[in-house]
């Protein structure tokens, strides 16, 4: 009789599991992405290198993240830089559907930009990536001097170099190298990524600007260098863990600015001025990209995107795909090491922090019309 009754409860068990009508254990839940949507606001235009990268770490993030969520790239330029983090730390929803990727403005919370209403450890710091250094160019038809290389600059009248604002490292760490060779120039803000400020080298509005080295290789190299309209002037290493400036393997026999300084004044350069710009390409070029949430951003969220962030990275498609794309591989830096990154301005010297803000509130001054007689 009990092995009737036995054979019945199982019977029946099976009868109600078929049916769909017995849960699973509530271990095994769906993934927190799967079904939603995640937002990147990238806060550059949708030409600029940044947002390249945005679109090609989306699709294979997406691939990657459990439940392979969709992702979409919205760009939010303006404020340099700040729009964009603002509005991820104040508004966007923290169920991980809403997070940032791009430049961030580690300057702004060492000197106290206006309009930072943040710190970047309060965001939910999700992952960075190493991308390539910077290159600076110049137009040599339009520049009087006769302009052959980064040393030439010194004879023109006047340099306008465009880029978004002073309040940027890419900016800054650049106007205050042509002040170190004494050229004489004129800083040109408001143009919101690489792909406007090309552009504006390109319709002779300023003489000088600066790109990423991938994005210079690919976008300008084609277009202005071959038609000789530009060259390149000096490039702006990285530093590595142990403090020295390391030139970029994509750019092999260009000069970096310590070269071209040793050419124009016949030693080494030093003084406040480098010292400022050795802390820029600290804690500016070191995982220059970053991916955040806003503060309090669900855990489950944030577990699913860090799982998977550096697999993809590392994934033989990825690789493959930004080869084709950028023509190098961007290098992930997980949220510990982002973290690392983002307080390393703490350990700036006064006397530097005091420098950069100066420096800062005197080329972010509108200029004065001079009155017509």
């Amino acid at each position: 009789m009990k092995r009737i009754q036995t054979l019945f409860i199982a019977l029946t068990v099976a009868a109600f599991a078929t049916a769909g009508l017995l849960l699973p254990s509530e271990a095994v839940a769906k993934p927190y992405y799967e079904g939603k949507t995640i937002t990147v606001v990238v806060g550059l235009g949708p030409s600029s290198g940044g947002s390249t990268l945005a679109r090609l770490l989306g699709k294979h993030m997406s691939q990657h993240i459990e439940g392979n969520p969709k992702v979409i790239i919205k760009n939010m330029p303006g404020g340099a830089l700040l729009k964009a983090h603002n509005f991820v730390h104040a508004k966007a929803p923290k169920d991980g559907t809403v997070i940032y990727y791009g430049p961030r403005q580690p300057l702004g919370e060492l000197i106290g930009m206006p309009g930072m209403n943040f710190k970047y450890l309060d965001f939910t710091v999700l992952g960075g990536v190493q991308v390539a250094d910077l290159v600076n160019y110049a137009r040599v038809d339009t520049l009087k001097g006769g302009l052959k290389n980064g040393a030439d600059l010194v004879k023109a009248p006047l340099v306008k170099f465009g880029g978004i604002s002073p309040r940027t490292i890419r900016v800054l760490a650049s106007i205050i190298q042509l002040d170190m060779l004494g050229v004489k120039f004129r800083m040109v803000p408001g143009y919101r990524g690489s792909g406007k400020l090309r552009a504006a080298v390109q319709n002779s509005e300023v003489h000088m600007g600066n790109d990423a080295a991938h994005a210079y290789l690919n976008r300008v190299v084609p277009t202005m260098v071959k038609n000789s309209m530009v060259i390149p002037v000096w490039q702006i290493p990285s530093m590595n863990a142990a403090g020295q400036l390391v030139k970029s393997p994509l750019l092999p026999g260009m000069p970096s600015f310590s070269d071209v300084y040793r050419q124009v004044k016949g030693k080494a350069p030093s003084g406040i001025k480098w010292e400022g710009i050795k802390h820029l390409v600290k804690f500016g070029q070191s995982v220059q990209h970053m991916y955040f949430g806003p503060p309090g951003m669900n855990k489950d969220a944030a577990a699913a995107f860090r799982k998977a962030f550096v697999p993809a990275m590392s994934s033989a498609a990825y690789k493959a795909d930004a080869l084709k794309t950028v023509k190098y591989v961007p290098a992930p830096a997980d949220h510990k090491r982002a973290r690392e990154v983002l307080s390393a301005n703490k350990k700036t010297p006064p006397e530097v922090v005091k420098f950069l803000s100066d420096y800062v509130a005197k080329h972010s001054k509108p200029k004065k019309k001079k009155m017509k007689k």
